[in-house]
């Protein structure tokens, strides 16, 4: 939980005009969008889905144990780096 550097929540607070995702154009750019939605990044996502059925989660993938299970942790990594989302600076 929490601000992120995702266009939805910058939108929210004021720092960019678009809450949409420079990748696919989605809208809105949550978390979930990020992680486990936008078509632009599924590819990169098949780690990251694997890590997580290997700790137990199996069926629909949520957020939450993305970001808090720590044998998925060293995946997240490799996908938020292969991304290259956040490699250009943040205005906020």
């Amino acid at each position: 939980t929490g601000p992120t550097h995702l266009n939805a929540h910058r939108h929210k607070s004021g720092f960019i005009t678009s809450p949409a995702c420079e990748a696919c154009g989605e809208p809105f750019e949550t978390r979930a969008h990020y992680l486990l939605q936008c078509p632009v990044l599924e590819p990169l996502c098949q780690p990251l889905h694997k890590a997580a059925k290997c700790a137990g989660h199996f069926g629909s993938l949520h957020v939450a144990p993305l970001l808090s299970e720590p044998k998925i942790l060293k995946a997240l990594g490799t996908f938020i780096e292969a991304s290259a989302r956040f490699e250009k600076p943040v205005n906020c």
